[in-house]
C-alpha cells in the first residue's frame, strides 16, 4: 500500500512542482522587482510571502486534526490555482505591482494548508526507518519539475517582461491537473481513526484533549487554537527547545533572502535570467544532487544530530553570500574588477546555499515527527509551521532595516543568529545521545538482574 501511494504522490509531483516552483518568493521576487520597477519594501513583502503566509498554518493544522486528509489537501490546492489564474487580471502599473504581491501571497496560504495537509499524510502512509529517504525521493520529483520553469522563466521575461499575464495563468492550469492525478490516494487507517472510541474509559487518554478533533466554530476563534498551542509546547519542552532552535536558523535565512534579491537586482544590476539563476537555479540543481545522501543521513543519524551539521551548511552560506554583498557594494554592472568577483564569491555561497535547503528540505518537512505522537502529527505541523510563518513576518523586514542602516553587516547578524540556532541543536543531541545511552544501560542492568536470578541452585550457593 505504501509503494502505491509513493507511485501516485510521485506522478502528481512531477507536475505540480512545476506549479510550486512559480509562486516560490524568489521567483516572483525577482519579476516585481524588475517588470514592475518595485520598492525595496514591495520586494521584500514578495519574497517574505513563502514564509509569513505559513503564519496561518496553525489553523490549517487544527481543521486537519481527525478530518479527511486528502479532501482538504484538494481543496487547499485548488483555492491556490485559482490565486494564480487570477493573475491574469493584473496590470502592469505600480499599483498592479502591489495586486500581484497579494495574488502570490494569498496562494501561499492557501499552499501552506497543501504543505500541512501532505506532512500528516506521509507520516500515515510511510514507515519511520524509510521516511527520510521517501522524502528525498519526493522532494527531488518536485524540484526537477521546478528547474526548467526557473530557467524558461528567467529567459522569457527577458524578451518579454509583462508575459505573466499569460505564464502565470498557464502553469496554474499545470497544477489543476496535477491536483486531479492525486486523487486516487489512499490515507492509510483514516477510517478507523475517525469512529468514534465507544467504550474509552482511560482517565489519561479522556485527559489529553492535545489529540482531540477541533470544532469548526473554534477554528474561528484563534485564541482557542493558539491555548492548545501553547499546552502541546508545555507538555513537550523538548519539541518547544527544537523549534527556537529553528527559530534562529529560520530567521538567519529569511533576514538576507530579499537582500540577496537586492544586491543582484539593483546593486550588480544582474537581469532575470541571471538573478533568477543565482537566487533559485543554482541551490535547486545542487538540493537535488544532496537530496539522497542527507536522506540517508537522517535516517541514520536522527533528526537532531542531522539539524547540526545542516546548521552548520547554513551558516557557511551565510558567510560567502555577506562576503559577495560586501563586495558588490564597491562593484558596478561590468564597471570594476570587483564585479567578477563578487559574482563568483556569490556564486559559491549560492552553491552552499542549496546544500543546506536540501538537508532542509527533509528536517524542515518530517522533522517534527520526531517529537509528535499518534494524532498529534497534524497539530505539531502546524505549530512548527505557524512560526515559520511568524519569523517570515519579521525576519524579512528586520533585515531590510538592517541593510538600510549597515550595509552588508546585516549578514554578520544573521550569521550570529545561525551560530545560536546551531548551538541548540548541539545541546539537544548531546542530551538525547545521553539519553538513549542511560537507557540503553538501564536495560542491560535488568538483563542480567534476570540472568543471575535464573542461575541454577548450586552455582548461587557456590
Amino acid at each position: 500500500m505504501a509503494r502505491r501511494n509513493f507511485v501516485i504522490e510521485l506522478r502528481h509531483l512531477i507536475v505540480w512542482g512545476v506549479f510550486a516552483g512559480l509562486i516560490e518568493g524568489t521567483v516572483s521576487g525577482v519579476i516585481v522587482a524588475k517588470t514592475f520597477a518595485a520598492s525595496d519594501l514591495l520586494i521584500t513583502v514578495v519574497t517574505a510571502t513563502p514564509a509569513f503566509a505559513n503564519l496561518v498554518s496553525l489553523m490549517w493544522g487544527a481543521l486537519l486534526v481527525r478530518r479527511r486528509k486528502l479532501p482538504l489537501l484538494m481543496a487547499l490546492g485548488a483555492a491556490c490555482v485559482g490565486c494564480i489564474l487570477s493573475v491574469a487580471f493584473t496590470p502592469s502599473t505600480r499599483w498592479g505591482g502591489w495586486m500581484f504581491a497579494f495574488q502570490i501571497l494569498l496562494s501561499r496560504v492557501f499552499m501552506s494548508g497543501v504543505v500541512t495537509a501532505r506532512a500528516a499524510i506521509w507520516r500515515t502512509n510511510y514507515p519511520r526507518s524509510y521516511r527520510g529517504r521517501i522524502t528525498a525521493r519526493l522532494q527531488i520529483v518536485r524540484t526537477l519539475g521546478s528547474i526548467p520553469l526557473i530557467l524558461g522563466c528567467g529567459v522569457l521575461f527577458d524578451v518579454h517582461p509583462h508575459a505573466y499575464t499569460w505564464f502565470y495563468p498557464l502553469v496554474g492550469a499545470l497544477g489543476a491537473v496535477g491536483l486531479l492525478m492525486i486523487r486516487r490516494l489512499r490515507i492509510r487507517g483514516e477510517r478507523i481513526r475517525e469512529a468514534p472510541r465507544a467504550g474509552n474509559d482511560d482517565p489519561e487518554e479522556l485527559a489529553d484533549d492535545l489529540s482531540e478533533r477541533f470544532s469548526l466554530p473554534s477554528l474561528i476563534r484563534p485564541w482557542e487554537v493558539i491555548a492548545r498551542m501553547r499546552r502541546a509546547l508545555a507538555a513537550d519542552p523538548r519539541f518547544a527547545r527544537y523549534c527556537a532552535a529553528q527559530m534562529c536558523i529560520g530567521s538567519a535565512n529569511l533576514m538576507v533572502i530579499n537582500v540577496n534579491v537586492i544586491v543582484l537586482t539593483k546593486v550588480l544590476l544582474l537581469g532575470y535570467a541571471a538573478s533568477n539563476s543565482l537566487i533559485d537555479l543554482v541551490p535547486r540543481v545542487v538540493m537535488l544532487a544532496a537530496l539522497p545522501m542527507w536522506a540517508r543521513l537522517f535516517d541514520r543519524v536522527g533528526v537532531l544530530r542531522f539539524r547540526v551539521f545542516n546548521s552548520a551548511c547554513w551558516s557557511g552560506s551565510l558567510i560567502f553570500c555577506g562576503l559577495g554583498a560586501l563586495l558588490a557594494s564597491g562593484a558596478s554592472n561590468g564597471g570594476s574588477p570587483l564585479f567578477g568577483t563578487a559574482c563568483g564569491v556569490y556564486l559559491f555561497g549560492r552553491l552552499i546555499d542549496g546544500l543546506a535547503q536540501s538537508g532542509g528540505a527533509i528536517a524542515w518537512n518530517i522533522g517534527h515527527l520526531h517529537f509528535a505522537e499518534d494524532d498529534k502529527a497534524e497539530l505539531y505541523m502546524g505549530i512548527h509551521v505557524s512560526l515559520t510563518g511568524l519569523r517570515g513576518l519579521s525576519a524579512p523586514f528586520i533585515g531590510l532595516a538592517l541593510y538600510k542602516l549597515i550595509g552588508w553587516g546585516v549578514f554578520v547578524v544573521a550569521l550570529g543568529l545561525a551560530l545560536m540556532g546551531l548551538r541548540l541543536f548541539a545541546r539537544l543531541a548531546r542530551e538525547e545521545r545521553r539519553l538513549a545511552a542511560s537507557d540503553a544501560q538501564e536495560v542491560e542492568d535488568r538483563a542480567g538482574a534476570r540472568d543471575r536470578i535464573g542461575q541454577p541452585a548450586d552455582l548461587l550457593r557456590r
